[in-house]
């Protein structure tokens, strides 16, 4: 079974394409360096905040990647989002096309 983590983040500056941009070239890669992970993704809602979703292989590895974020963002984009929540959970069942 996979584990989600995903965190809920309120956008302070920047358009969402260019935190979109900035996560593919930074997060992305960090998220692949370490054991367990799946996938990554971004959304925005209609409200303008910006969902982080991540796939892992165990809980652990999911509640690691919440510490991981937290550093990217900490040091890359503090300037520009501010981290509303995060959740990590098993992921009972996706489908894809």
């Amino acid at each position: 079974m996979d584990h989600i983590r995903v965190g809920i983040y309120t956008r302070l500056s920047g358009t969402p394409k260019e935190l979109a941009d900035q996560a593919r070239e930074g997060m992305l890669g960090v998220f692949r360096a370490h054991a367990g992970f799946r996938a990554y993704g971004l959304a925005e809602t209609p409200e303008g905040k910006i969902i982080s979703v991540s796939l892992w292989e165990s809980a652990e590895e999911a509640e690691k990647a919440n510490e991981l974020a937290a550093a990217w963002v900490r040091e890359h984009i503090a300037d520009r989002v501010r981290l509303d929540s995060t959740q990590v959970g098993d992921f009972l069942f996706y489908e894809t096309a």
